[in-house]
């Protein structure tokens, strides 16, 4: 996990805030470049999503290689993130489905998080190595105060 934050957080770039009409967000994204392989990797760490709704997540993908990413949550307070192996840690659950991306494009996903405490999110290449550029993976999450 090579990702820093602007927030004090070390692990993603975080950005919080309180709209009108009792709604707030959060904007999380890899705030560093993740080497991928045929192994998952977290590319983005655990994020609190209590009071949030629904998280859409957007991979971009601008490499040769079509990319497979999971999304997982957990009730659990502060577990660790999911092995990055293809077993996630017991503390987790897959959210979703896999969300593919093929190569030189983009895919975007709505999954709700009603009553879940944390997401984090795994990515691996369906073959050979890669890179996903810092950036290039965002979670949006919306919720009502």
């Amino acid at each position: 996990m090579a990702n820093s934050s602007v927030l004090g957080d070390t692990d993603n770039k975080v950005q919080a805030k309180r709209l009108t009409g009792g709604r707030h967000t959060l904007n999380v994204l890899n705030n560093a470049a993740e080497s991928l392989t045929t192994t998952y990797a977290i590319v983005i760490d655990p994020v609190d999503v209590t009071g949030f709704d629904r998280i859409s997540i957007q991979i971009r993908n601008t490499h040769s290689a079509d990319y497979t990413t999971q999304v997982f949550g957990t009730l659990f307070g502060s577990p660790d993130a999911p092995a990055t192996a293809a077993a996630a840690g017991s503390h987790w659950a897959q959210i979703g489905d896999d969300i593919t991306t093929a190569a030189t494009s983009g895919t975007i996903k709505t999954i709700s998080t009603t009553g879940l405490k944390q997401i984090c999110v795994r990515t691996k290449l369906g073959t050979g190595t890669d890179t996903l550029d810092a950036g290039n993976c965002i979670v949006f999450a919306q919720g009502t105060l």
